[in-house]
């Protein structure tokens, strides 16, 4: 597995569009580091994908 990419919280505040192209066209998730936090930013198409994967699977109804 490919080592993850981390930012600073001030490197992706001053540069929040490269940081959303990159997350969007390589849909790879950019963590991202505070000082006392830390987040994680992923494209809608990989939040739509989770999504799928945890919504309940319910049977058709006859």
């Amino acid at each position: 597995m490919a080592m993850e990419e981390r930012w600073t919280a001030s490197r992706a505040t001053n540069n929040f569009d490269e940081l959303l192209e990159k997350v969007i066209t390589t849909r790879k998730p950019v963590f991202i580091d505070g000082q006392r936090r830390s987040a994680v930013l992923i494209s809608i198409e990989e939040w739509n994908a989770i999504q799928d994967e945890l919504r309940p699977r319910v049977p058709p109804v006859r």
